[in-house]
């Protein structure tokens, strides 16, 4: 059974995102988990998973700021380089793009390959996101 992971920062909009989009992989079949940023604990391994989604909330109106518990989440990270990622963030005014570049790099910056990036506005597109991975 393949498996994914799915990192979201703390926000609840987000969190309901990740969620969705949960469901969605797990209707297909997939096996998911869920991990917050803010419990961080000793690092968690990226070895057993298939695909890496990481998603972050975004602020600012034209200079896009992401939580910054998703870097420090994915500094903590462990046996990354190499590992299949999606970007993900909720859409928000002029920054949507650069927060999804800002997503990819962290993920990035650790090794990981991007293989996708979505802006999610709500849970019925998470969920339709969800149904459509392909690992």
């Amino acid at each position: 059974m393949q498996r994914l992971l799915i990192i979201h920062t703390p926000d609840p909009e987000l969190k309901a995102i990740a969620e969705a989009i949960k469901k969605g992989a797990e209707s297909q079949g997939l096996r998911v988990d869920l991990k917050n940023t803010k419990d961080r604990g000793t690092g968690v391994s990226f070895y057993p998973y298939d695909l890496i989604l990481a998603g972050s909330s975004v602020s600012g109106i034209f200079k896009a700021k992401l939580d910054n518990s998703l870097a420090s989440f994915l500094a903590d990270a462990k046996r990354t380089t190499g590992t299949d990622a999606v970007a993900f963030v909720k859409p928000h005014f002029f920054v949507t793009n650069k927060a999804l570049k800002k997503v990819m790099a962290a993920l990035e910056a650790q090794g990981c390959i991007v293989k996708n990036f979505k802006a999610l506005k709500n849970q019925d597109s998470a969920f339709k996101f969800g149904e459509n991975i392909n690992i």
